[in-house]
């Protein structure tokens, strides 16, 4: 029997499948596996690069585009992963009820994401970019995911009596994540931020209360008779 020629087509899907069984034992790339690569290289203090994360996992630049959106959206993502368990965890972590526990929340966020050192090397290392992300106007920024967790931790505790508050929650929210995070980034970067956290707290009791705490009144001196 004469050999018949393959076909073009065949020899395409033969070539690919050939390609596929030689890459057997490594890792196919997925969104997720990006990923975890660029959180494991901020954490190591690496800059994030969008080519040098396509080189690694060997997909062309436009589909890491595709994947994560661009480098602030996945550097955005990496702060949530970190973010969020930080603001559940100052949630379990601190007593009480009503303002003096949202302020404690608050208070023990600040404190675990000052002493954080890869945050800290962060906003040192890249402060205007750092203040961006804090100004961010996106929903899906860190900083706004934030404030939305802070508002339902705030609307809890208001629907079970511990608290009225003297605004609605996202808007309280929205001020007292601002100055807290515009305190502790300035404080990194300059120090001192136990007396940065301190402020922000005297603040955030300020908001919950709906107005400045009383202060004592000039002492007036009698004249003796």
């Amino acid at each position: 029997m004469a050999n018949k020629t393959i076909p073009k087509v065949n020899q395409e899907k033969q070539s690919i499948l050939s390609q596929a069984l030689a890459n057997m034992d490594r890792p196919q790339p997925t969104p997720l596996g990006v990923f975890k690569l660029a959180r494991t290289n901020w954490l190591e203090g690496r800059r994030i690069s969008i080519g040098d994360l396509a080189r690694e996992v060997g997909v062309s630049r436009v589909t890491l585009y595709r994947w994560v959106g661009s480098r602030e959206g996945l550097i955005e993502e990496i702060l949530w992963s970190f973010a969020k368990p930080t603001f559940e965890n100052a949630i379990s972590a601190t007593p009480g009820s009503g303002m003096e526990h949202i302020v404690g929340v608050h208070r023990n966020f600040m404190t675990a994401l000052a002493d954080f050192e890869p945050l800290r090397r962060y906003v040192n290392d890249n402060p205007i970019v750092a203040i961006r992300l804090q100004t961010s106007k996106d929903p899906k920024s860190c900083h706004n995911r934030i404030i939305d967790l802070a508002a339902e931790h705030m609307e809890a505790q208001a629907a079970k009596g511990f608290i009225k508050l003297p605004a609605p929650a996202k808007k309280l929210c929205e001020m007292m994540v601002h100055a807290n995070g515009a305190l502790l980034y300035s404080a990194i970067i300059g120090g001192h931020t136990a007396a940065a956290i301190d402020q922000a707290c005297a603040i955030n009791s300020m908001l919950l209360m709906g107005k400045l705490p009383d202060e004592p009144g000039p002492t007036v001196k009698r004249r003796r008779s």
